[in-house]
């Protein structure tokens, strides 16, 4: 039995922003439109840290959104990885 991704589709040069926002959301990450590309940023768990959390930052020119955000969401079981697909 296969796993249910939340992503059944990888994520391509020409996805609209509507479908960026959603990959973005369901990683609860927060995203900022810069002139030529996008901020991504996101609290981690850091157990050693004051306050247990730290705070990172990605910066992505617009032709590389798409492979950053679908490793994002390999890595977070939200799509199936490269070498599930058919």
């Amino acid at each position: 039995m296969s796993k249910a991704y939340k992503f059944k589709y990888r994520l391509t040069q020409k996805s609209s922003l509507a479908t960026v926002a959603k990959a973005v959301r369901a990683l609860g990450y927060d995203m900022r439109i810069k002139e030529r590309g996008f901020d991504f940023g996101w609290f981690k768990d850091a157990p050693g840290s004051l306050t247990g959390q730290l705070y990172e930052q990605h910066f992505a020119l617009d032709e590389n959104v798409h492979e950053w955000l679908n490793g994002q969401l390999e890595d977070a079981g939200l799509l199936a990885p490269k070498d599930l697909e058919p």
